[in-house]
């Protein structure tokens, strides 16, 4: 029985695709991360809690909120132990899925685990920066237009380059480096929408490059033309 990881898209539960929906609903064990180690607050699951019939179906998977932990001997061991839950809940002929926000190919988290599963079906969501292209009621590239997908973790180097090369370009985690992507943009001369929390209810939206001036939510993406 093949396990699937489901994308639910980056807040708004009406957002989610109608394959994820029933995916969600016929599942014996629905698997949702939580940044704190016996935490059951999640992002994830807050969004599709309206597609559960039974939340006590739900598997809370705790994953670190740390950088390079792909490099940790310790986490490693953790992703390893969360695989061997899920092949034993397969093995015992459940079907399960996991939820992560966006599309579980674009920085999800699970990726790390899913050398340690077997049998694995991908169900694409929607990320922020589709989400928020049309909030902001902008195309992320037309006709020749390049479109570069970027994270504020990379090297000074690289996201220097990404600014001479690309027209267009979509900026993930900027929380983590708010002071080098304001300098950029200056000495670039470009402008952009900066998004926090899309489909949520404290959304917010902003074209004013001061915004990043003061420390932006985790889920805070840009929008560079």
């Amino acid at each position: 029985m093949p396990f699937n990881i489901v994308g639910v898209g980056p807040g708004d539960s009406e957002l989610i695709t109608v394959k994820a929906a029933r995916l969600i609903g016929e599942a014996d064990v629905i698997i949702t991360p939580v940044k704190k180690e016996g935490s059951k607050e999640s992002t994830a699951l807050n969004i599709v809690k309206t597609y559960i019939k039974n939340m006590e179906l739900v598997d809370y998977f705790y994953f670190p909120m740390v950088a390079n932990f792909a490099e940790d001997s310790s986490i490693k061991e953790l992703f390893k132990s969360h695989g061997d839950t899920i092949n034993n809940y397969l093995i015992e002929g459940k079907k399960v899925v996991f939820i992560t926000l966006g599309d579980p190919s674009v920085y999800s988290t699970f990726s790390y685990v899913a050398p340690y599963i077997d049998n694995i079906e991908y169900t694409p969501g929607i990320t922020s920066f589709l989400n928020g292209a049309a909030l902001g009621k902008i195309p992320l590239c037309i006709g020749e237009e390049s479109l570069c997908i970027i994270n504020m973790t990379d090297s000074e180097e690289n996201l220097r380059a990404a600014f001479k090369l690309h027209k267009n370009i979509v900026v993930m985690k900027v929380s983590s480096n708010q002071k080098l992507l304001k300098t950029i943009l200056e000495e670039e001369n470009r402008s952009g929408i900066f998004m926090s929390n899309i489909g949520m209810e404290n959304e917010t939206v902003s074209s004013d490059i001061t915004v990043l001036d003061k420390k932006l939510p985790y889920f805070t993406i840009g929008i560079i033309k």
